[in-house]
């Protein structure tokens, strides 16, 4: 099994645009259910930062599984964004750009 995939590490940068409109957060590495937190605990500090502004994520660079996506994708659906810590939702405008393609491994949460 790849080693980025036992062990996914995510780097993120995150990119205002100069109209102060939305948020990019470009995402680099393995996108899956058991780091996906960190990625909502990004998403979180941008919204109680900036709270009109729609986040994208962009997962163009990234390498994502078959379940993290379908998650972020009914995140993006309900405008609901998970605290990544608690049970707490946070109201929030998400766009999800699609990664070329999924990961087909089993994950372990």
């Amino acid at each position: 099994m790849d080693e980025h995939v036992r062990n996914p590490r995510l780097k993120v940068t995150v990119r205002i645009d100069d109209r102060l409109e939305s948020s990019r957060i470009e995402v680099h590495g393995v996108v899956t259910a058991a780091n996906i937190r960190a990625l909502y605990v990004v998403c979180r500090r941008v919204t109680t930062k900036l709270p009109s502004h729609e986040i994208v994520i962009d997962l163009t660079h990234a390498r994502v599984s078959a379940a993290a996506i379908e998650e972020l994708r009914e995140r993006a659906r309900l405008s609901l964004l998970s605290s990544g810590i608690d049970a707490s939702e946070t109201p929030c405008r998400l766009r999800i750009v699609d990664p070329p393609t999924l990961l087909k491994t089993k994950e372990h949460v």
